[in-house]
């Protein structure tokens, strides 16, 4: 769902940019039946984008009716505009170059707004879950390196720059004549920004096949309903944490590059749920964290071993479990409070 939604998301953009390049090149009056028609476009970036994420990060997204009330701005400027739709091929273009372009209509001019403030606002808004996607991954992979989608967080970022930058040349374009020169930059941004979206969004391997749903774990017998819906016990609590501590001490799941908590789950016969619950109420700590302290301590551990003087810290991080170096060098300082070669300096 998320891979047809930025497909429609790039056709749109796609048709928006090659407009302008119409307009551009002077193929307006070649074919001024053409004139306008993409105007509304932009109206759809931020409910694409919207919808895009959310079906990157949700396991169950499904389209609802009430999402058709983000449409209603852009339904609402094509009604504006039916009446230069219906005009004929000539008197679109001089009504286009004596109003439109040159933003004479009031209503047009707070409509030009509208559509300009609308990209940035859903930006924020999409990053707010995007920061919540990230805080989630944590509570199910071990690594989250191809998971946490990073690399849309950096594209979300980019484009609101961007948005920002267009905001301030429409609100510079209502005062004052904006060059040709300007607006080419504009959209040659915009252009190698749906490139990169293209390349990394299609690349994106699926999030959701590790992480469990509300249903049970799988090999693990559904918990009654009454149990499911009451707060784990503490005797439970206890007993899963003892569970927890065991496993991890004598099967060193840890040693895996991408275990999940579905798998310990699986592997202890607990509830999915419950074991999240006793990590956060007992361990205080989410999935991700709790197995890398695991690593530190095994990183540690082998460091000071004088049979591993021949290894790297690399070499010796990957076969503590770590899946590449960015993550051992982030995951590093985070419980350490310092970076690799800082931390063999101190203990040389």
């Amino acid at each position: 769902m998320a891979d047809k939604i930025l497909t429609i998301w790039l056709l749109v953009v796609f048709v928006q940019i090659a407009a302008n390049y119409l307009e551009f090149t002077g193929y307006y009056d070649k074919f001024p039946h053409l004139v306008g028609s993409t105007s509304s476009l932009i109206f759809l970036y931020g409910p694409l984008l919207y919808f895009y994420v959310k079906t990157s990060i949700s396991p169950q997204a499904r389209f609802r009716p009430g999402y058709l009330f983000h449409f209603i701005p852009f339904l609402l400027y094509n009604a504006l505009l039916l009446p230069f739709y219906l005009l004929k091929s000539s008197e679109k273009l001089i009504y286009y170059n004596e109003v439109i372009k040159g933003d004479s209509s009031a209503i047009l001019s707070l409509a030009l707004i509208c559509k300009t403030i609308t990209l940035p606002v859903y930006l924020i808004w999409v990053f707010i879950l995007l920061r919540a996607h990230q805080r989630e991954v944590q509570k199910y992979f071990s690594d989250t390196e191809n998971v946490d989608l990073k690399w849309l967080k950096f594209l979300v970022g980019s484009l609101f720059i961007l948005s920002l930058v267009v905001l301030a040349a429409t609100t510079m374009k209502l005062g004052m004549e904006i060059t040709l020169e300007t607006e080419s930059y504009i959209f040659a941004a915009a252009s190698i920004w749906v490139f990169a979206l293209g390349y990394y969004g299609l690349k994106q391997t699926p999030i959701f096949t590790s992480i469990p749903s509300k249903v049970e774990t799988p090999g693990v017998e559904k918990p009654k309903i009454r149990y499911e819906k009451n707060r784990l016990t503490e005797a439970d609590a206890i007993r899963y944490e003892d569970l927890l501590i065991d496993y991890m001490e004598k099967e060193k799941p840890f040693l895996q590059h991408k275990v999940t908590l579905q798998e310990v789950a699986s592997a202890l016969q607990i509830p999915t749920h419950h074991l999240s619950q006793v990590l956060n109420d007992k361990i205080n700590q989410n999935f991700f964290d709790f197995i890398n302290s695991y690593r530190i301590k095994t990183l540690k551990g082998k460091l000071n071993d004088p049979a591993n003087k021949h290894l790297t810290i690399l070499g010796i991080a990957l076969d503590s479990g770590f899946n590449s170096k960015a993550s051992f060098n982030r995951v590093f300082k985070k419980h350490t409070g310092h970076t690799p070669s800082e931390y063999l300096k101190m203990n040389k």
